[in-house]
C-alpha cells in the first residue's frame, strides 16, 4: 500500500544520501522551488491579466484564506513528521512508516472536518468575515483544495524526511504545471473567471499528489509497526506537533493578516494591486523555506553541542547568498510590473516595501531550526502570538487610513520584530548550549 507504507522497504543508496548533504541539498530544494517560482509566475501573469485587477483581488482574498486554513493541520504537523520519522529512518524503519500513517490519519481526519464546516458555512463567513457575498462559491474551492493541499503537502513532507531532494524538486515543480494545464484548458474553453481561477489552483493540488503516487514518493516505505490506528504514534505526533503546529498557524495568520484586514477596509480592485506585489515578494519566501526544508533533517540529527554553532554559521551564510542574488528584483521592480503586469503598475512601490521584509526575513528566520533541533518549539509559537497580535493592532490602526501601502508597511515591521525576537531566542538557546558543555567538561 503507497500511503499507509505496508510493504519491505527498498534500499537507500549511499550515493542518493550522500548527495542530499548541504549546499547541495539545499540546491536541489531551490531547484525545486525555483522551477516552482517560475511556473508559478507564469500562473500568475496569465490569471492576473486575464482577470481585472478587482477580480483579481478576490482570489487573493481566496488563497490567503486557504493559506491559513491549511496551517490548522498542515505544515506543522509536517514538519512533527519530519522531526519524529528521520531518526528512524536507518535504523527501524518500521517506526518511521508508523509515523507517516498516523500522521496522514491526523491531517486526514482535521482537515476534512474544516473544509466541510467551510463549505457548509461558506455564506455566512464571507459576509461575516469579508462582508462580500461574492467570495461564497470561492470559500467553497478552498474547502476542495484543502484536502488537495493536505495530500499534496503530506507527500512532500515524506520526499524531505528522507533527504530525497531530487523528487522533492519535481513534485515541487508539479504543482504549478497543473495550474499551467488547467488554466490553459479554461482560456481554450473561453470561460476565464475568479471561480474557475481558483478551481484551478485548487486542481493543481490533487494532481501534485497524483503524481508524487505515480513517480514512487512512498517507495522508501517499510511495513508500519503497530496496529492501524497506533495510539502511540498519534500520541508522539500530536505531543510534539501541537506547538509546531501552533507555531504555522499563528506564522501564516501574522503574515496573511494584512490582506484580511484589507479586504474589510479597501476595494477589491486594490487588494488585487497589494496581490501581485506580495505574489511577486513571495519568491523571496520560498528561498527562506528551501532553506529550510533542506536543512530540517540535519539540524534534527545533530546531536553534539559543538556542532550548532557552525550549522548557525553555515546556515546564515547561505541565505547571505541568495539574499545578493535576490537584489536586481528590487532594482528592477517598475520594468518587471510595466513588462508583465501592465494593469498593476501600481504594485511597484508596494513590492519595494515588501522586498525590505522578506529580505530580512530569508536571513534571519532559518535560524530558528536551532530550536525545532533543541525541541524548544513553544518559544516560536510564542513569537508568533506576539507577532498577530503585534501586527492585527497595527494592522487596525494603519490600514484603514493608508490602505494598500499601509499594509505593505505594517508587514514590514512585523517582519523586523519577527526576526528581532528569533535572534534573541536563538541566542538564549546557545548560551544555554555553551552552559552545558561547561557542566559536561567540569
Amino acid at each position: 500500500m503507497t500511503i499507509s507504507g505496508e510493504r519491505e522497504a527498498p534500499v537507500i543508496t549511499q550515493s542518493e544520501k550522500k548527495s542530499s548533504g548541504g549546499l547541495l541539498a539545499v540546491a536541489k530544494v531551490i531547484l525545486g522551488n525555483g522551477s516552482y517560482v517560475a511556473l508559478g509566475f507564469l500562473a500568475n501573469v496569465v490569471s492576473a491579466n486575464g482577470l481585472s485587477p478587482a477580480q483579481f483581488g478576490l482570489v487573493s482574498i481566496a488563497l490567503a484564506t486557504l493559506n491559513v486554513l491549511q496551517e490548522i493541520c498542515g505544515n506543522g504537523l509536517d514538519l512533527g513528521m519530519v522531526r519524529l520519522a528521520a531518526p528512524h529512518l536507518e535504523k527501524n524503519p518500521g517506526a518511521a512508516a508508523a509515523y507517516y500513517r498516523a500522521a496522514l490519519q491526523i491531517k486526514l481526519l482535521v482537515n476534512g472536518g474544516v473544509a466541510l464546516l467551510l463549505y457548509v458555512l461558506a455564506p455566512q463567513i464571507a459576509l461575516l468575515v469579508f462582508e462580500n457575498a461574492d467570495m461564497t462559491p470561492m470559500l467553497r474551492w478552498v474547502s476542495f483544495g484543502l484536502m488537495g493541499a493536505c495530500m499534496y503537502n503530506y507527500m512532500l513532507a515524506r520526499v524531505q524526511a528522507e533527504e530525497r531532494f531530487s523528487l522533492y524538486a519535481v513534485l515541487r515543480a508539479s504543482n504549478n504545471i497543473g495550474k499551467l494545464l488547467v488554466l490553459g484548458g479554461i482560456w481554450l474553453l473561453d470561460i476565464f473567471t475568479p471561480d474557475s481561477v481558483l478551481g484551478a489552483w485548487m486542481g493543481a493540488f490533487f494532481i501534485g499528489y497524483v503524481l508524487s503516487l505515480a513517480l514512487g514518493a512512498s517507495r522508501h516505505s517499510a511495513r508500519a509497526e503497530g496496529p492501524y490506528i497506533g495510539r502511540e504514534y498519534w500520541a508522539g505526533i500530536i505531543s510534539f506537533s501541537k506547538w509546531v503546529i501552533a507555531s504555522s498557524f499563528l506564522f501564516s495568520l501574522y503574515s496573511r493578516i494584512d490582506m484580511l484586514i484589507l479586504s474589510r477596509f479597501v476595494d477589491a480592485a486594490e487588494i488585487g494591486q497589494y496581490a501581485a506585489a506580495w505574489n511577486i515578494t513571495f519568491i523571496i519566501d520560498l528561498m527562506t523555506y528551501s532553506v529550510i526544508i533542506a536543512l530540517l533533517p540535519q539540524a534534527v540529527k545533530i546531536r553534539h553541542h559543538s556542532d550548532f554553532p557552525d550549522y548557525l554559521k553555515k546556515t546564515f551564510a547561505i541565505c547571505l547568498l541568495l539574499a545578493a542574488g535576490l537584489t536586481p528584483l528590487f532594482l528592477l521592480s517598475n520594468w518587471f510590473f510595466a513588462v508583465f503586469f501592465p494593469a498593476y503598475t501600481g504594485s511597484a512601490g508596494l513590492f519595494r516595501i515588501l522586498f525590505v521584509g522578506a529580505i530580512i526575513t530569508l536571513l534571519f528566520h532559518p535560524l530558528y531550526l536551532i530550536l525545532y533541533a533543541r525541541n524548544r518549539v513553544s518559544r516560536l509559537a510564542v513569537i508568533n502570538l506576539f507577532l498577530v497580535i503585534f501586527c492585527t493592532i497595527l494592522g487596525l490602526s494603519v490600514i484603514p487610513t493608508y490602505g494598500a501601502e499601509g499594509a505593505a508597511w505594517v508587514t514590514v515591521t512585523g517582519r523586523v520584530f519577527s526576526s528581532v525576537l528569533i535572534c534573541y531566542f536563538v541566542h538564549l538557546e546557545l548560551q544555554t548550549i555553551f552552559s552545558e558543555d561547561k557542566v559536561q567538561a567540569a
